[in-house]
């Protein structure tokens, strides 16, 4: 699935992916200026597919357009850093913990405060959304079916968001989305999915069902330091620091 997103836009959206990861992987150093014939030979398209490329990734913030002094590469400070493409090719890079680090942070601070919300205001329908994509969890782990698995996660998640009845954190939906197929795709690699991740997520919403907030926020928050604590796992595994 890695830029698939770009994938599907034509050859435009294929360089703009390549581009993208070659951003993010540090293979073009900011402030460098970036020259669309020499673009256009390296990866074998034309000018018109590497400018049109170039003003995707610069909705992005990831290069910018100056006339009299062509396009540069811009500082990670100033890329989108909530956007799906730019989150799914930093964690493909040198700057994968750093990037996993940032969204736990991120889903720390949002999510736990979202399923408090939902417990204020989840009606049966809601409650009933979190139920069948906690059960389709475990059916997609006891299958081993870790697409299914990542698919009826981002539901149960969309869900929670979309329970706060708070709009901007409903947006962020998004980018927790993206969150969560590469957290995925980190823990399937680790062999880190269990049933008792699932069954934190099943405490969230008899919380939610119960209109219970407190224990909500707090089941919420104890999915995530799981998630931190499993990620931290894999990182010492590899050598590296934990997040």
């Amino acid at each position: 699935m890695r830029n698939a997103r770009t994938r599907r836009r034509g050859l435009h959206g294929e360089l703009g992916g390549q581009l993208g990861q070659a951003f993010a992987d540090g293979t073009f150093a900011a402030d460098e200026v970036l020259a669309p014939e020499t673009l256009g030979e390296r990866f074998g398209v034309s000018r018109t597919v590497v400018r049109e490329a170039l003003r995707v990734l610069e909705a992005k913030g990831m290069v910018s357009a100056r006339q009299n002094v062509g396009t540069k590469v811009r500082p990670v400070s100033d890329w989108n850093l909530l956007d799906p493409d730019v989150i799914e090719w930093r964690a493909h890079g040198p700057q994968q913990q750093e990037q996993a680090r940032q969204l736990l942070e991120l889903r720390s601070a949002l999510e736990p405060f979202a399923a408090r919300l939902a417990a204020r205001h989840a009606g049966d329908e809601t409650v009933q959304r979190l139920r069948t994509a906690e059960d389709a969890m475990m059916a997609a782990l006891r299958a081993n079916d870790i697409p299914a698995f990542t698919r009826a996660d981002l539901d149960f998640h969309a869900a929670l968001l979309g329970a706060s009845h708070n709009g901007m954190f409903d947006q962020l939906s998004v980018t927790v989305a993206a969150a969560l197929r590469i957290r995925e795709e980190l823990l399937a690699r680790a062999d880190h999915l269990s049933e008792g991740a699932v069954e934190l997520h099943g405490k969230v919403v008899d919380a939610i069902a119960a209109g219970d907030e407190n224990a909500a926020e707090v089941a919420m928050r104890t999915v995530i330091e799981s998630v931190t604590h499993e990620l931290d796992e894999q990182a010492v595994s590899h050598g590296r620091s934990p997040t």
